[in-house]
């Protein structure tokens, strides 16, 4: 079993850097095509989302990834996978755990063990899940008091992980709509593309009916702001109309109709997700951690989203944005 876990690994630390048919070379190489890979890759990168988010609000001072492969060589190692150092000096020990389900459960004997070692080092322990895609945070003592049980529903008002990382809500008001058209044949030079409908080849920005700019080939001042639409686009898929303007040209027509409640790691998340690597293969968590270690600025962080933020707020959107208190009440900026 931990031979298998090690070549899953070493293949999770070079997927991203091979073309398709040498990936699944690789994966037959390693004889990891019957060892039910898909359902354990995900919970490596679940761990490299979860660092990811660490770096977008860059209140760390130190984020250390730990390899639990030396464990095996003590008996009372029980490591978890981050010490995170935070800018105030706080030092704290994290195990980070994902589910599809929106349940967790671990035993009594495995949290004492994983508190002992963090405890032997100093450190508090900590446990980030992400349960039916939705981030929490809660110290061992919080799952100890709660039968080493988290369910989604009845614990995420007492998650202290927005709290914690400082995280911002953005409010975007009712109103603001986003016109976009794509063109199958078009070279993209604006370097957005729908995998279905080709090439962005504008993008018009509205609220309450009213143009407040719009993007083109010859015209890009606002492309940096295009990157927040991403969010809105997936929050609001259900409500997208599509127009076709010809046989290789669609417009694509997103409102909101209420207040759309927004969280600032979304947006980084969801840019993310909206890259392509050099394969054309839409990037996830661990290719574009990658990337970053390449030295290659490319990712929003909270200061750049901000900024996108002002911008829109100038051009007369009354986004909000405010702060989560202790109590889970949202402190609005003035």
């Amino acid at each position: 079993m931990s031979s298998d876990i090690e070549r899953l690994k070493a293949f999770h630390h070079v997927e991203s850097f091979l073309d398709e048919e040498t990936r699944l070379l690789l994966k037959k190489k390693l004889n990891l095509e019957n060892s039910n890979l898909e359902s354990r890759l995900p919970g490596l990168k679940v761990e490299d989302e979860f660092a990811l988010i660490l770096h977008f609000f860059n209140n760390c001072k130190h984020i250390i990834s730990i390899d639990e492969t030396t464990s095996v060589l003590t008996d009372e190692s029980y490591q978890s996978d981050f010490i995170i150092h935070f800018k105030n000096d706080e030092k704290i020990m994290v195990e980070v755990k994902s589910s599809k389900d929106n349940k967790f459960k671990i035993s009594k004997n495995n949290l004492e063990k994983r508190r002992a070692f963090s405890n032997d080092l100093g450190y508090e322990l900590y446990f980030a899940l992400q349960l039916y895609g939705y981030w929490m945070l809660f110290h061992n003592d919080y799952l100890i008091e709660n039968n080493y049980r988290i369910e989604l529903i009845k614990d995420m008002n007492n998650s202290i992980f927005l709290t914690k990382l400082d995280a911002t809500i953005y409010i975007i008001p009712k109103g603001v709509k986003v016109e976009s058209i794509y063109s199958l044949e078009e070279n993209g030079e604006l370097g957005i593309t729908h995998a279905e409908y080709g090439e962005l080849i504008s993008i018009k920005l509205f609220y309450q009916d009213t143009l407040l700019f719009e993007v083109s080939l010859d015209n890009k001042e606002y492309l940096p702001v295009c990157i927040l639409f991403e969010l809105w686009h997936d929050m609001l898929l259900e409500n997208i109309k599509l127009e076709k303007l010809d046989e290789l040209t669609v417009k694509s027509i997103y409102e909101t109709s209420n207040e759309l409640m927004t969280l600032d790691f979304k947006y980084f998340l969801s840019s993310i997700d909206h890259m392509v690597n050099v394969y054309d293969r839409r990037h996830e968590s661990s290719s574009f951690l990658k990337l970053l270690a390449s030295n290659i600025d490319a990712s929003l962080n909270k200061e750049r989203l901000e900024i996108l933020f002002n911008v829109l707020i100038k051009l007369g959107i009354p986004i909000r944005s405010g702060m989560y208190a202790s109590d889970n009440m949202i402190k609005f900026n003035s």
